[in-house]
């Protein structure tokens, strides 16, 4: 079995090292590299936790802590000792491919011949201004595979021009920590769940106005499990339809706790909406929910129609009436509510994260053997043109689109810019070639 060096600031956090554990528990001897300490998380600078006895920890210093893409380890020369140490057969990085910290561990593994493979989210074909696009450009001439969690985003980095192994490979939930409820359209009550960032991006004031729909016709509750700033313009929507007493607020809770709401939920909403820098790349509270006998409704955003396949109860982005509709018909006819469930219940098996870990370690056998054989039916990268974004629209389907345009600028400001369409977007253009 193979040797694998992982690097991850996720893993900061020890709810989102189940990947870790479940490749571990596989077979994989793993050593996990990882920043001390992350934004506000408290993570001791030594030593493992109680849970990750299988896998092993070690903890860098990192300046920029908190900042996914541009976070940088401090010490260099301390990536080339835990080289030396592991002497992994394999480096997989788990940060995107413009990412400052992927490029260092990238030149890591440059110098001590050691394969690598990456992790991408990114489901919008950005282009990127100077360095991050260069970054990205020479991530994709060096890694042997891509395991991106979404077909949008495996479009994404077909198209720019990677033409290596590519497996996508979805984010997985833990069984033993989430499990079917006894949910029934007899219950008393429906109970809705919104779950993570409260910002106006996720929809908490649509979810209200679905309440209130279905409110009108059967008595419901809406649970809001996280925080943000959007909670008060929720709790004044709330007031105004009065439902105050019919919304509550659930600080973050530890996937435990998250497991049991879970499992008292008949629906979890997930009205995602495109802003213009973001669209939702994944939707985890999806497989979370569906594992545990929820019904998955929202919007057909990014890649939640992915995600939650024929199991979810999706409606065009933004149409709130026609999700408050179609989530009315979901709860008052019970064999379609059931249908759903079943559906989703058996899209969850094939999302465990044991059946994850099991595709990523033949993903790294394989990419491993063609890097040993040194011979691919492609070319790892190619500078990308129209027919190189054809090619992978074909294979993977689109990508995610943001207002419209296909591929935006990664910052903002430069897409309302007048001067895009002159000198500034023709040097974009080249950079991201």
């Amino acid at each position: 079995m193979l040797k694998v060096l992982r690097v991850s600031h996720s893993a900061c956090l020890p709810a989102h090292r189940a990947r870790d554990r479940a490749l571990a528990a596989e077979g994989i001897e793993l050593t996990l590299a990882l920043p001390e300490r992350w934004s506000e998380l408290a993570t001791d600078s030594g030593g493992s936790d109680p849970e990750d006895d299988a896998v092993e920890l070690r903890r860098m210093a990192v300046r920029r802590s908190g900042d996914v893409n541009r976070h940088r380890y401090v010490d260099e020369a301390a990536l080339d000792t835990l080289m030396c140490d592991v002497r992994p057969d394999l480096l997989d990085i788990h940060e995107e491919p413009f990412s400052v910290a992927a490029r260092q561990w990238i030149a890591a593994a440059r110098r001590h011949d050691v394969p690598v493979v990456l992790y991408t989210a990114q489901n919008i074909d950005k282009r990127f201004p100077p360095p991050f696009a260069q970054y990205e450009r020479s991530a994709l001439a060096s890694v042997i595979g891509v395991y991106p969690c979404s077909r949008q985003a495996a479009s994404v980095v077909r198209g720019k021009g990677f033409g290596g192994r590519i497996e996508v490979l979805p984010l997985g939930y833990d069984p033993g920590v989430f499990s079917v409820g006894d949910q029934s359209l007899d219950d008393d009550e429906i109970l809705f769940g919104l779950v993570g960032r409260m910002v106006p991006e996720k929809g908490v004031v649509d979810a209200v106005r679905v309440l209130s729909a279905v409110h009108a016709v059967r008595p419901a509750r809406l649970v809001l499990i996280g925080s943000g700033p959007e909670l008060e313009r929720c709790r004044r929507t709330a007031a105004e339809l009065g439902l105050g007493e019919r919304v509550e607020v659930v600080p973050w809770t530890d996937p435990a706790g998250l497991a049991d709401w879970y499992r008292r939920m008949h629906v979890v909403l997930v009205p995602s909406t495109t802003t213009s820098r973001w669209v939702e790349q994944f939707g985890r509270v999806i497989v979370e929910g569906q594992a545990s006998g929820a019904v998955t409704a929202g919007y057909a955003s990014g890649s939640i129609p992915e995600v939650a396949g024929d199991a979810g109860v999706l409606v065009p982005e933004g149409k709130v009436d026609a999700l408050a509709d179609a989530v009315l018909s979901l709860v008052t006819v019970e064999d379609h509510y059931r249908r759903r469930q079943a559906r989703g219940l058996e899209a969850a098996r094939r999302m465990s994260w044991r059946a994850v870990a099991e595709r990523q370690i033949s993903f790294y056998e394989k990419a491993f053997a063609d890097h040993m054989a040194r011979e691919h039916t492609l070319p790892r990268y190619s500078r990308p043109g129209r027919g190189t974004r054809a090619s992978a629209r074909l294979e993977f389907g689109p990508t995610a689109a943001v207002f419209g345009q296909e591929r935006p600028f990664a910052l903002p400001v430069l897409r309302s810019s007048p001067v895009v369409g002159g000198a500034l977007g023709r040097v974009f253009d080249v950079v991201n070639a």
